[in-house]
């Protein structure tokens, strides 16, 4: 069981070994321009380049979908109107068990 393929056919292997060595190719490259005693200047890393931009652009490709929709629905507005209402309800409640004679205000610190 030396040779396991694991059901990769031997394209989707060669593919994957061609990646491999451009992404070590890439990783060499990399390495040796930060070792590099003579360069002048930033090295600048393409991944972290790519990240950056996507990171700061993600705004003018935004689109807005019934998806995203619904989650600024569900997690931007819901959460403060539903805060609203329960602490409106409860002020209500409040009032009342105050009114009714059943609560009893703390006493204040202050006024002795």
């Amino acid at each position: 069981m030396a040779d396991a393929s694991f059901g990769i056919s031997a394209e989707e292997k060669r593919a994957e070994h061609e990646r491999a060595a451009i992404r070590n190719e890439i990783r060499r490259d990399y390495q040796r321009k930060v070792n590099d005693p003579k360069a002048k200047g930033m090295v600048l890393d393409p991944a972290v380049v790519r990240w950056n931009h996507a990171r700061h652009s993600s705004y003018q490709f935004f689109k807005a979908t019934p998806r995203t929709s619904a989650l600024g629905f569900l997690f931007g507005l819901l959460p403060p109107v539903g805060l609203i209402y329960i602490l409106g309800k409860y002020k209500k409640y409040e009032k009342r068990m105050y009114a009714e004679g059943k609560w009893q205000k703390p006493r204040a610190l202050l006024r002795g």
